[in-house]
């Protein structure tokens, strides 16, 4: 038992999910901050007709049936990158993932802001869905941000905080088998959209971080 265990609250009717991150400009100019956040040199891309409860962001189940419109947001992702002669690498945040895991009210939220790709988030995913009864589910540490998981008294203990400046997000408690199903289902679907995805788009963008992708290909 961690010392930071008394202090979780509990939360119930959490859930896993995985989305798509969305933007809705394309940035073909240099790598300068400036012009970036000014948006200077863009394009529109195409805005995919998905209902969603976040703007930049479509998860899989909003995802599910609406498949198509999604190949058309990444068929134009890769129309522009080919116009302005991008790599993969300048582009490569356009097919970023994002995994979380909240409440349904929005008052409980875990980030993930280090996983890009779904390799990233599987073997966390896997765990949730087949937790063991005691011990560590997930522990991982990137710049201003450390997540711990663990097992106990049949509850999974959660801190989400940034050890650097001893600052806490997170630290909560919930029932130990209530992300099983949520944490199982968003694997299956994420796999399923990506295979579908990448069928399409004749690549793979999604599933593990690629050092080179050639969309004269695509």
């Amino acid at each position: 038992m961690k010392d930071w265990f008394d202090s979780a609250i509990l939360v119930e009717n959490a859930f896993v999910e995985v989305g798509f991150v969305l933007f809705s400009d394309f940035y073909y100019g240099p790598d300068r901050h400036t012009d970036i956040a000014e948006k200077k040199l863009i394009e529109p891309l195409y805005v995919p007709n998905i209902p969603r409860s976040a703007e930049k962001l479509a998860t899989t189940n909003e995802v599910q049936g609406q498949i198509n419109e999604l190949i058309k947001y990444y068929s134009d992702v890769v129309r522009l990158s080919k116009k302005h002669q991008k790599s993969f690498e300048q582009v490569r945040q356009y097919f970023w993932l994002r995994l979380f895991i909240k409440n349904s009210d929005g008052s409980f939220y875990v980030s993930f802001p280090w996983y890009d790709t779904l390799s990233e988030m599987e073997s966390l995913l896997k765990n949730l869905a087949s937790p063991p009864a005691s011990g560590e589910v997930h522990w991982d540490r990137d710049q201003c941000w450390e997540l711990e998981m663990d097992a106990h008294n049949e509850m999974l203990f959660v801190r989400e905080w940034d050890p650097d400046y001893e600052e806490v997000h997170v630290t909560a408690k919930l029932p130990l088998l209530s992300l099983a199903e949520s944490s199982s289902a968003a694997l299956e679907r994420a796999r399923a959209i990506i295979a579908t995805l990448s069928s399409a788009l004749s690549v793979d963008a999604w599933t593990t971080h690629k050092r080179a992708i050639n969309f004269n290909d695509v």
